[in-house]
């Protein structure tokens, strides 16, 4: 970037790809978008009322720093009852959304050299961070094997960071994956954070949150995905007392505190069932996955709503190519990672977007 008043850590991050994508979308006459990761389902109308009645009483001061009291409860009772771990509420933070806890995790944990390492593919938001912060990036392939793990030395690693159900690729890691994760973070001093805001979205029942397994590990769940939610930047975190309580002073300096009125909506969220909308995404993921076999690659869906596949050129010039014959948008594989020609593609869209988009995509390949 020419201009002087800059810093240098902006040249770390760049335009993201899938922001392309959205100012694509709105420019195309009819395309066939399978590129954003947004449910396509509606807020359920329980937290939409929530979030008016909480406008409606006036709850739009400031709340607490950390967080409304009545949703850290519920969110330490979804976490026994749900994941199996225990968080006091006086040890959870509420905050503007995933993005702001990474920021936050990050601002407090990570000096110029340190390393983290990611699970890859990984969300591009990790690996932007990392530059951004001067950190070291490794990464290990999301099908390791746990003995993998024994022939990695580090110097200063400081965050061991995945999402599962992973974006972009929807992989659940295992039990004795997350386990051996749990053991490299006590051989280093690393801290294990584990990114579960697609937690919901777990079609075959592999899904295990990573502090039911390493109790010293960072939780993040958020209510963007789960109840379609995006707009409202909602997430909450847990971990160790004294990274909590760090990230809490530093949200008082930055993003001091989460909407009030969307704390309310919410608790309200957490109440809310959403197996019909879950159960409506497998068969998606079914779909899907059930057209592209055999003609792409790609890793097992286990969650989330996308799809991971492998293309037989660049990925920037596939996608170009997918926008240039068939007005289809998905997203180079390029931002998640630097091993091979991969696009992800997001099943989370009307059925005749779906199948617009099931045919154009094997039409690129010949098929």
């Amino acid at each position: 970037m020419a201009e002087s008043f800059l810093s240098q850590r902006m040249n770390h991050i760049d335009t993201s790809q899938i922001r392309r994508m959205f100012d694509l979308a709105a420019r195309l006459d009819s395309p066939i978008n399978l590129s954003i990761g947004l449910p396509h389902f509606s807020t359920p109308e329980p937290i939409i009322e929530a979030a008016r009645k909480a406008l409606l009483d006036n709850k739009t001061a400031y709340s607490q720093t950390q967080g409304i009291m009545e949703l850290r409860q519920r969110i330490s009772q979804k976490f026994d009852q749900v994941n199996g771990f225990s968080a006091a509420p006086e040890n959870i933070l509420v905050t503007s959304g995933v993005a702001s806890i990474l920021q936050l995790l990050f601002l407090t944990t990570i000096d110029p050299g340190d390393e983290v390492l990611l699970i890859e593919p990984s969300f591009l938001i990790y690996r932007g961070l990392s530059g951004f912060f001067g950190a070291k990036q490794r990464t290990i392939p999301e099908d390791f094997d746990p003995s993998d793990l024994d022939k990695l030395n580090f110097d200063r690693l400081k965050l061991i960071l995945y999402s599962s159900p992973s974006n972009p690729t929807g992989r659940i890691l295992s039990g004795d994956q997350i386990r051996a994760l749990g053991k490299l973070a006590d051989r280093t001093g690393a801290l294990l954070c584990s990114d579960e805001i697609y937690e919901v979205f777990d079609y075959d029942g592999k899904f295990k949150s990573a502090a039911a397994i390493y109790d010293k590990s960072v939780t993040m769940m958020g209510f963007s995905k789960s109840y379609s939610m995006t707009g409202m930047r909602l997430a909450a975190v847990t971990g160790p007392e004294s990274l909590i309580k760090a990230m809490t002073t530093l949200q008082q300096y930055t993003i001091v505190c989460a909407p009030t009125p969307h704390q309310w909506a919410g608790l309200a969220a957490l109440d809310t069932d959403m197996s019909s909308q879950v159960a409506d995404y497998r068969k998606r993921r079914d779909f899907i996955a059930g057209e592209l076999k055999g003609h792409y690659e790609f890793g097992p869906p286990d969650g989330a709503f996308y799809l991971f596949a492998k293309v037989p050129e660049d990925s920037l010039k596939f996608v170009q190519r997918g926008i240039d014959e068939h007005q289809l948008l998905v997203v180079p594989g390029s931002i998640f990672t630097d091993r091979g020609n991969w696009i992800r593609i997001s099943y989370a869209a009307p059925d005749e977007t779906l199948e617009r988009g099931a045919q154009a995509l094997k039409s690129l390949v010949g098929a």
